[in-house]
């Protein structure tokens, strides 16, 4: 399972963009983080996708640091098998969606990062 999750609906905008290009995702959740929540209310959303996870669960957030990435980090200290990303963007999630190898398709993700 892969959860989306970044400052207000930051998630859910790169999920739809995401299927425009690749189509449907059945894996691919988003959390989103409104300016009424608290890292609180991030965290019971997060664990609430996570007890319908058949197995793996990596969360993807925007911005390290940020509330949607900290409240991650504190839902992996109590969820075994969870593993958070930052820096999220739709070059990264195409790369993880098209790449049948998760290992490579983050290296791929981390190299797409370009200075123009």
């Amino acid at each position: 399972m892969i959860i989306l999750c970044g400052h207000g609906k930051y998630g859910e905008t790169l999920k739809n963009s995401l299927e425009m290009i690749a189509g449907k995702q059945e894996n691919i959740y988003t959390v989103d983080f409104t300016e009424d929540m608290s890292v609180t209310d991030i965290i019971e959303r997060y664990n609430e996708r996570i007890a319908t996870a058949a197995d793996g669960v990596s969360i993807y957030c925007d911005i390290p640091g940020g509330s949607p990435a900290n409240a991650a980090l504190l839902t992996k200290k109590s969820n075994e098998g969870v593993r958070v990303f930052t820096g999220l963007n739709l070059s990264m999630l195409l790369s993880l969606v098209m790449e049948k190898d998760s290992e490579k398709s983050l290296a791929d993700a981390k190299d797409s990062i370009k200075e123009l």
